[in-house]
């Protein structure tokens, strides 16, 4: 009996011994220093938050739990390095590595935070998730500058010698160790508090945001989550009854735009020519202008899914069909062109292979360096067909937008006073994407103009071209000095004679709804209407050509702002 009682007491003996090692004095140094990454790590978040965001209301309470999910983090961290102790070369490579990671967490954060009054948080996240290689390189080429790379590079060391050199002191504190142990015990309960809320719930609270290391795996976690969704998207999207209201089953186009904004649209009141087709064909009544519309969010992905879903704000985007799905199950055919998003690239709902199937019968599989390129490809039918056509629009980088022989506007032409010399390049190359972009879609129209055609365009979002700060880009509008610069888009719809004299009830409700309040949320009802399409899945409170479109519902963008409410604010 003693001899078990002294077995088990040496077995416990040695279990306190392990757990303790990590805080022995011969890895305080290392528990130190990554102690002390993880909580400057912690520091951007909470200044985004204490000037921006609407998370950290008492600073106590963030204190805490970062702290305790920073000793956490730590113990564990240094837990491995010590167990590889006995493997110098592998333990010294792991160190490392977890360095360049908390290296890269802070630049990345520290970086969002100066330049986008933001942190790395879920749309940029997201963004960089589903984004495909080519618009990443154009993001980093827009931002980041030989000077910048110099500059950070310079910093990372300085910044790294300066957090050894402090881990050295805390190092000697007396009870650093069993400081780290006891808001470790804390923060190991703050972890399994998130995993079991996300297990239950698949959402979060806001405890996994205080650090970089939980707010990226809860991220990541996230984005695997809804990748799974996919298969549920696939079964809603294979068999959907729908009949057809038309006689005529006219051709539909659904043109998407990338970061065009109102405020440089001539269409829409711009000073400079650059959307002269379009204004045109306005001019002659055969194309309508909606000057009220706005998008749910000012990056790409998250609008593709609001306007692609026949859902609301994407609470159930798995289990509600796509309107490219109800069109190929009405018999249309259906058509992709699209300059961003291909099968087996990137991670969404428009990379899987099988869910494309359900969507459409035709989608290019690669990309053109411009827009007029992807339109040549074209090939229209007389009538029955669906087209969605995504272009790149006025995305950054500006000036690739275009060919070379397509500059038009001059910085000088631009007031010197309010913007420097690079800013007004930039502006003069943002318009000239416009004129391009008015010049592609009006190649667009004149392919469908001798059929049974109407064509509904709109853009992503807006962008913010140096009018509020020293800032071009979206992404960001939350932080704006106005969000509208973002939010708000152009949208218009053009008929062909053909439609218009087969649809007069059409054109008409059209023309009487140009001023109505739209969201890209109920545009996929609309798409759904133009078409004469009849499911349960439609909805014509949501299709703002309808009667019964309810003109006063509350447009909410980028979450939980309430649009209009803002404007009236301001």
């Amino acid at each position: 009996m003693r001899r078990g009682k002294k077995i088990g007491a040496a077995k416990f003996k040695r279990l306190i011994g392990s757990l303790l090692a990590p805080v022995s004095n011969g890895e305080l140094r290392l528990l130190s220093l990554f102690l002390l990454f993880n909580a400057i790590g912690n520091i951007p978040y909470y200044i985004y938050e204490r000037l921006y965001g609407t998370t950290v209301r008492n600073t106590v309470w963030f204190l805490v739990i970062s702290l305790c999910l920073s000793c956490t983090l730590a113990y564990v961290e240094t837990a491995i390095a010590h167990a590889l102790r006995r493997v110098g070369a592998i333990r010294a490579v792991y160190v490392f590595l977890i360095s360049v990671l908390y290296n890269m967490f802070i630049l990345v954060d520290y970086f969002c935070l100066f330049r986008f009054q933001t942190c790395f948080l879920h749309p940029f996240f997201d963004a960089v998730w589903r984004t495909n290689f080519s618009e990443t390189l154009q993001f980093l080429h827009t931002y980041l500058t030989l000077g910048i790379v110099v500059s950070l590079c310079i910093g990372l060391v300085g910044f790294n010698v300066i957090v050894v050199l402090l881990a050295r002191i805390i190092a000697r504190i007396r009870g650093i160790r069993y400081f780290t142990l006891l808001f470790g015990v804390f923060g190991l309960g703050c972890w399994g508090y998130m995993v079991g809320w996300f297990a239950l719930y698949h959402s979060s609270t806001h405890v996994h945001l205080c650090t970089s290391p939980t707010r990226f795996a809860y991220f990541y976690g996230k984005a695997l989550y809804q990748k799974r969704g996919i298969r549920s998207l696939r079964t809603v999207c294979e068999k959907i009854d729908v009949a057809q209201t038309f006689s005529d089953r006219p051709n539909v186009v659904v043109v998407i735009g990338e970061s065009a904004s109102v405020y440089h649209s001539q269409l829409y009141g711009y000073g400079l020519p650059t959307t002269p087709i379009v204004k045109r064909l306005e001019e002659q009544g055969e194309l309508i202008a909606f000057d009220d519309a706005v998008s749910v969010a000012d990056y790409t992905f998250r609008v593709m899914e609001s306007v692609y879903s026949l859902d609301s704000m994407c609470t159930a985007f798995a289990s509600t069909p796509l309107f490219p799905a109800v069109y190929k199950n009405c018999w249309y055919r259906t058509y992709s062109y699209d300059n961003s998003y291909y099968v087996g690239m990137g991670n969404t709902f428009l990379s899987d292979a099988e869910l494309s199937r359900l969507l459409f019968d035709y989608r290019n599989d690669h990309g053109y360096a411009h827009d007029g390129d992807l339109i040549n490809t074209i090939e229209v039918v007389p009538h029955g067909a669906l087209y969605v056509v995504h272009l790149w629009g006025q995305h950054y980088l500006y000036e690739s937008r275009y060919p070379e022989s397509w500059k038009f506007f001059d910085p000088d032409q631009y007031d010197k006073e309010r913007w420097d010399e690079r800013q007004r390049e930039l502006i003069a190359q943002y318009d000239d994407a416009t004129r391009y972009n008015d010049y592609v879609l009006g190649q667009i129209m004149e392919k469908f103009k001798g059929t049974d055609c109407v064509l509904i365009y709109f853009s992503d979002h807006g962008q913010e071209v140096f009018e509020l700060r020293n800032f071009n880009g979206h992404g960001t509008a939350a932080q704006s000095l106005d969000l509208r610069y973002q939010i708000r888009i152009p949208l218009f719809i053009w008929m062909s004679q053909g439609y218009r004299e087969n649809h007069p009830e059409v054109y008409r409700r059209a023309l009487e709804n140009r001023h109505t309040r739209i969201t890209t949320d109920d545009v996929s009802h609309t798409i759904l209407g133009l078409g004469g399409l009849q499911t349960e899945w439609y909805q014509p409170t949501r299709d703002f050509l309808q009667p019964s479109y309810i003109k006063t519902k509350r447009r909410i963008v980028l979450n939980s702002i309430d649009y209009d409410e803002y404007v009236s604010r301001r």
